[in-house]
């Protein structure tokens, strides 16, 4: 920028942009803010200095790197005969528009209103939620643009377990995405025994969200899931978290049978009431300290990752108490590359399949709890004995020392599965 304030040619003005300058943008925002909060009663922002900061450093941040991804109009400047300066208007490689535009100020009020939608969206996708809500304070126009963000993540805790405002927020926020026809990508519900979540999760699901994570509040009964308020079909949903939730076969089986693009499920903390797990589309099973009502046989031909742990301290006492000693069985595990199975409250077994193929033919990392030492670790030299390409084995034992606790036979079969050093063994 010489000494008349023109930029110079291929110069974008974001990169020579002086903090004499970017002060004087937060101060707009931070005026804005103020004015805004004069009438309203809202606590939610406590200090709005650090607030306009973070808008204005994150807005900068994020043009720039917009401007260079796309062709940029630069102000150029050159001098006739008589030396005076002519001003037009041109693009990055020097070529020169017909039109004669007056140069904004780079600090123009509300500049950042005069963007594209697809670009607001943009910036917006990088603030956390309660970051996005807070731009609605801004100007009129801003009131609804959060709305429109395709990941809605919403926590009761920003509410201060306040159920009532909880439900009303959430309830308001799906009405008006409604009417702007918003996609939705993600939909994160951290919730605290509220009935409305059923429905509010089914919202998510009609609404062809790809992600879906639900959590119930860990010092609370489990969430039961109404099998008359909330239906997992879908033919785009490919993520599914629940913590602490209570899920039955009615519930369960559209996950089996109507989600085709199904990837990862991983349920925490939950109690099922389910006696298969069969999605032909799965990939990656995690069961985290669940509660089985029932035996439970795992038919996945596409999974990769199985994990099934137990409890961890200080987990729910109503979960607890559901506590029962179920049979996991895996019926088809050819394509798994890992498995852990330390969960203590189980017993696990698997089908061993006809023909000369092994059953698990890929899997080359397998974890096992106290289980598997059983007669001399028979489990183990049985998934040992059907893992051709099997490398490291992990063993959760809940021992002061091995070496010493371990009988001389036992620790003879550990050295025999280790075939000569081909399969690692440690404990954990």
């Amino acid at each position: 920028m010489d000494e008349l304030g023109i930029i110079e040619e291929g110069v974008d003005w974001r990169t020579r942009l002086g903090q004499c300058i970017r002060d004087r943008v937060k101060q707009d925002i931070l005026f804005s803010l103020e004015m805004k909060l004069q009438t309203t009663t809202s606590t939610t922002l406590i200090d709005l200095h650090k607030v306009a900061a973070r808008i204005e450093e994150r807005i900068c941040k994020i043009a720039i790197d917009f401007q260079a991804s796309t062709p940029s109009f630069v102000l150029l400047h050159r001098k006739n005969k008589q030396g005076q300066i002519i001003q037009a208007e041109g693009n990055g490689q020097g070529i020169s528009s017909r039109s004669h535009k007056e140069p904004s100020h780079p600090c123009g009020k509300d500049r950042i209103s005069e963007l594209p939608n697809d670009l607001i969206h943009y910036i917006m996708s990088f603030l956390l939620m309660k970051e996005a809500v807070r731009t609605s304070v801004l100007s009129h126009w801003w009131v609804n643009k959060w709305t429109c963000l395709q990941s809605i993540k919403l926590d009761i805790n920003w509410f201060c377990l306040d159920r009532e405002k909880f439900s009303s927020s959430i309830d308001k926020l799906l009405l008006s995405r409604d009417h702007l026809d918003a996609p939705m990508d993600t939909f994160q519900l951290d919730s605290f025994a509220v009935d409305r979540a059923s429905s509010w999760i089914n919202h998510a699901i009609k609404h062809n969200a790809k992600v879906v994570r639900f959590s119930e509040y860990e010092s609370w009964e489990p969430f039961y899931l109404d099998p008359e308020l909330v239906e997992f079909s879908s033919r785009y949903l490919k993520t599914l978290e629940l913590t602490n939730a209570a899920l039955n076969e009615m519930v369960f089986d559209p996950l089996n049978n109507a989600c085709p693009v199904l990837e990862n499920l991983v349920l925490k903390e939950c109690i099922m009431e389910v006696q298969q797990i069969s999605s032909c589309s799965l990939q990656n099973l995690d069961l985290i300290g669940c509660s089985l009502l029932n035996n439970v046989s795992i038919s996945t031909p596409s999974l990769v990752s199985l994990r099934i742990k137990g409890k961890k301290m200080g987990s729910s006492s109503f979960t607890n108490s559901y506590l029962t000693f179920a049979i996991i069985t895996l019926i088809d595990a050819t394509n798994v590359t890992t498995i852990e199975l330390t969960a203590t409250d189980r017993q696990f077994t698997f089908v061993e399949q006809h023909g000369s193929r092994p059953m698990f033919r890929n899997l080359r990392t397998l974890r096992l709890g106290e289980w598997c030492i059983v007669d001399n670790f028979l489990p183990l030299r049985q998934y040992v004995k059907h893992s051709p390409v099997l490398r490291k084995v992990f063993l959760k034992l809940n021992l002061v020392d091995w070496r010493f606790e371990l009988t001389t036979d036992q620790l003879m079969v550990l050295v025999e599965i280790s075939c000569g050093g081909s399969i690692s063994i440690d404990f954990y």
